[in-house]
């Protein structure tokens, strides 16, 4: 291996380790409400498209403060799992855990979602932030805290909803969000197709 070889090797494992950072901390951030952090690890034209949400990310931030101070609470669990690095754009994907402690109806439940995360990633001098931040749903469960309680939900109401955030889509539409049931999952290949050949595009081409 010369030397050019050797410093492209380092420079592509630094980058990695900074954009896998990234993805780890913008999760922490949330969770531990430091919206100035949060809003940092994104462009200023960054975009973020979850169950809840979809729009920029500075609105992103104000919504998450909004829902926290409601009272909805959530904790993230997310694995950087694949990045690609083309220059000062990169795509980086993540298993993640959506886990969410509520009530429905005055019984107290937990709700796990389980999806992966796409972005797109992008260097900003010299550091790494998030242009974009979408997630893919696998598929989500739910269950009383207390065994002994039974969670009172509509199964025909359920059932019309998207098996890959089935109960995340029942749970926060009881709590007054409206959430889109277009999003990609595991459960819609012809959704998922066009993300994925959009972010290959982006990555090769800026565009």
């Amino acid at each position: 291996m010369n030397i050019d070889t050797a410093q492209d090797t380092l420079r592509e494992m630094l980058d990695r380790d900074a954009i896998f950072n990234l993805v780890r901390l913008e999760r922490f951030w949330r969770d531990q409400r430091e919206w100035d952090r949060l809003e940092a690890s994104y462009t200023d034209d960054g975009i973020v498209r979850v169950s809840w949400f979809e729009g920029t990310a500075r609105e992103f931030v104000k919504r998450s403060r909004d829902m926290h101070q409601s009272g909805t609470r959530s904790k993230h669990l997310i694995l950087p799992t694949y990045a690609r690095i083309n220059g000062d754009r990169a795509l980086a994907e993540s298993y993640g855990q959506v886990q969410i402690r509520a009530s429905l109806e005055g019984v107290e439940y937990d709700l796990t979602s389980h999806c992966r995360f796409l972005s797109r990633v992008r260097r900003s001098g010299t550091e790494w932030r998030f242009a974009t931040f979408e997630a893919i749903y696998i598929r989500d469960t739910i269950a009383p805290v207390n065994p002994w309680e039974r969670l009172k939900i509509d199964a025909q109401k359920a059932s019309k909803l998207r098996e890959s955030y089935r109960f995340l889509s029942y749970s926060l539409s009881a709590g007054g969000y409206t959430v889109n049931q277009e999003l990609p999952g595991d459960d819609r290949p012809d959704l998922l197709k066009p993300l994925y050949q959009a972010a290959d595009r982006w990555l090769a081409t800026g565009v």
